[in-house]
């Protein structure tokens, strides 16, 4: 039990690394914006390529962050029924609802794939603009990201298995939880 548990801590770091390196892509993202509204208001010169690599910037943006959400639980959820249900219970009907997202996330994965390849073998590019960058490598992205989400959705049912033998694996929330409320506790005084 205890090399899964170990398991289950590594991927949460991994996943909260990814978030917090991803989080950067923001940064670059309002950059971009920034620059090219400086170009065209201020200088008048818009730049050909801004529009299109905020775009592209974003996207791998919004894919990658969503290992990170799975592992804050920060997906959509319905507790309405599943907040009454005791942890085990709750453990429970949460492995089953991963195992079964787990089986909709192979097929996506399978179909991200061949559409990744697909981009790879023809060595894609953007035709949107006048910069035509390639766009195979963010198409590539997508497939990754499905397999991070899938680690971390699989490290969550990992999770709630060892609730339910009675081995739970304590998480990070309830260490950042503990961390937070001693620092409120410490400003107060």
């Amino acid at each position: 039990m205890q090399w899964l548990h170990a398991w289950i801590r590594w991927q949460d770091r991994l996943s909260e690394w990814l978030g917090r390196l991803v989080a950067w892509l923001g940064l670059a993202l309002v950059g971009m914006l920034v620059f090219e509204v400086v170009s065209r208001q201020l200088l008048s010169s818009p730049t050909s390529w801004a529009h299109e690599a905020s775009t592209l910037t974003y996207g791998v943006y919004a894919i990658l962050a969503g290992a990170y959400t799975e592992k804050w639980h920060g997906h959509v959820r319905i507790d309405i029924f599943s907040q009454r249900l005791s942890p085990r219970h709750q453990a429970l009907l949460s492995l089953v609802i991963n195992l079964l997202v787990l089986m909709l996330l192979a097929l996506l994965l399978r179909s991200a794939y061949e559409f990744a390849m697909q981009s790879v073998a023809i060595q894609e590019r953007s035709f949107r603009s006048t910069w035509a960058p390639i766009i195979w490598p963010f198409k590539v992205m997508i497939p990754v990201a499905v397999l991070l989400i899938m680690l971390q959705m699989l490290t969550n049912a990992a999770r709630h298995l060892c609730t339910l033998l009675g081995h739970p694996v304590a998480s990070d929330d309830a260490g950042r939880h503990a961390t937070e409320t001693r620092e409120d506790a410490d400003g107060k005084h």
